[in-house]
């Protein structure tokens, strides 16, 4: 990844109120985002899944918006991703983690990294487990979990490129050591929830009390995959997302 960032000074001059946010919503639970610098317009799209791309369109044309990036924080296995329709209709650059293997990619960036929307830092972690390139987004004041973390649950392991220890890792290291302020905003939602706080997913996330690494592993491999429904066109949309 080679953008270059503002002064170290704006990361900040940037809160919560200082910015657009908008949350989008798909039938079957999954859920995107658009994020815009407010006085100057520069903006992202988070995760669109394709039934979000004329929606997502919308809004930032009525809002005047100028659209820089398209960022899938994974490789999505449960429905089709909307990078690539956004990427034909829009200049907007195509941002994925280093190990995404989609050749549409135009930014790739590691654990650690920033882009920078003008004065507005969207700071990226590596966050595996559910998938090997899965990355999540800190924002003043809130963090687009994807399915890394999910309001009372997390991102199931059992798919391809799934990691339960890796998973372990991503939420009791990488999520414990982030503030419990921060706002939830996950990349599924199955009960009509649009956020939580981290506080309230350190407290009572059933993912997050276990006692050890081993408990955490055993269930996500034995235990979990049997509470879950099989995924539809798994094959269809990893071959569609991975090309």
């Amino acid at each position: 990844m080679s953008e270059a960032a503002p002064p170290a000074e704006n990361d900040k001059n940037a809160d919560a109120t200082t910015y657009l946010f908008e949350q989008f919503r798909v039938e079957r639970g999954c859920l995107g985002y658009v994020v815009a610098e407010r006085e100057g317009g520069v903006a992202a799209i988070v995760d669109p899944e394709v039934g979000m791309v004329e929606p997502m369109l919308d809004y930032v044309f009525e809002h005047a918006l100028r659209l820089r990036y398209i960022v899938d924080t994974h490789t999505h296995a449960d429905h089709f991703s909307g990078v690539r329709e956004l990427k034909a209709k829009t200049v907007a650059k195509v941002v994925m983690h280093d190990k995404a293997p989609a050749s549409c990619v135009d930014f790739r960036i590691e654990d650690g990294d920033r882009l920078w929307l003008d004065t507005l830092p969207l700071k990226f972690l590596h966050t595996p487990g559910h998938a090997k390139d899965l990355v999540s987004i800190v924002l003043p004041g809130k963090v687009l979990s994807a399915d890394a973390l999910l309001i009372g649950s997390c991102g199931r392991t059992d798919l391809p490129n799934g990691n339960p220890t890796r998973q372990y890792h991503t939420l009791y290291y990488t999520y414990r050591s982030l503030p419990d302020d921060l706002s939830v905003y996950p990349g599924h939602d199955y009960n009509d929830r649009t956020h939580s706080t981290l506080a309230e997913e350190k407290e009572n996330n059933p993912k997050m009390l276990f006692a050890s690494e081993e408990e955490f592993v055993e269930y996500m491999e034995r235990e979990n995959p049997a509470k879950l429904s099989p995924v539809h066109q798994l094959a269809d949309a990893l071959k569609a997302n991975m090309a």
